[in-house]
């Protein structure tokens, strides 16, 4: 099969490499779709994953082979698979911070999905395949690994019914973000970015109003506009800047949310 292998920074390359073979409860996925992170571009762009690898998580795709005592899954069937899995039994799991826990860490998809076939491992075959609708495509089912990571936080937020809601970064995620607290309930959303054709799509999902932060005062705006400040702000940009602009734009006793990763190195200092 065929694979995008990375092999240092500027250096990705597509090579021939043996198909995955599975074992006993496992499944073999064809890979149809896999979304770029920006956690994949990070670890191209850093170099700080151990090379070679084949990066990608995003995936979706058809079984293409089951493996023994595999119930629930057949062969041909559209699928999508979480490539990290917690034990949920550590004291990380126990306290809802799955991502920490050693087990979630170790899991993974193989070789990774930019690739042709990826490997599912027992565990994910029993507790994080899932078969895609019908009505979805292939890339739109692909999004689920993301919106799972949105959703998980957004749940610690709290956000409530008629809470105005800033999200600062109008790229993919802050779109996604955008969508999900008009289902959860948010009363007034606020997104600013650089970018206007990125506004104007936020005003198409359900912005209710656009900021652009270059040429518009975000403070005064989101002041004026909020009463004193939004009761969630949403930073999806991994930017200093912005998770600094962030603590001035949130209402007194309101929760701020940093979803980006900066680049390595940076620092955030504010007065407490």
């Amino acid at each position: 099969m065929k694979a995008a292998s990375f092999h240092g920074i500027g250096d990705v390359r597509c090579e021939e490499m043996d198909t995955p073979r599975i074992g006993d409860g496992e499944v073999l996925m064809k890979v149809r779709v896999c979304g770029l992170c920006g956690t994949d571009v990070s670890k191209m762009r850093g170099g700080t994953v151990a090379e070679p690898a084949v990066l990608g998580h995003e995936v979706a795709g058809d079984v293409a082979e089951v493996g023994k005592d595999v119930e629930g899954v057949e062969v041909g069937e559209r699928i999508i698979v979480t490539h990290h899995l917690p034990c949920f039994v550590c004291r990380y799991c126990r306290h809802g911070s799955y991502s920490q826990c050693e087990t979630f860490k170790k899991m993974n998809i193989i070789p990774g999905g930019f690739a042709e076939y990826v490997r599912i491992l027992q565990p994910a075959v029993e507790k994080s395949v899932m078969k895609i609708p019908a009505n979805l495509s292939y890339e739109e089912a692909c999004f689920a690994e993301t919106i799972g990571c949105c959703l998980r936080a957004l749940e610690r937020c709290g956000i409530r019914s008629g809470d105005s809601v800033m999200v600062v970064g109008a790229g993919p995620v802050g779109l996604l973000h955008l969508q999900l607290v008009r289902n959860l309930g948010a009363g007034q959303v606020i997104v600013s970015d650089l970018v206007d054709f990125r506004l104007d799509m936020a005003s198409k999902l359900g912005a209710d109003i656009v900021i652009n932060s270059a040429k518009d005062d975000v403070e005064r705006v989101v002041y004026e506009k909020t009463g004193g400040g939004a009761d969630v702000v949403i930073v999806s940009v991994g930017n200093v800047d912005a998770l600094r602009q962030s603590l001035k734009l949130v209402s007194r006793g309101g929760k701020v949310l940093f979803f980006a990763g900066c680049p390595p190195d940076s620092v955030l200092s504010f007065d407490p």
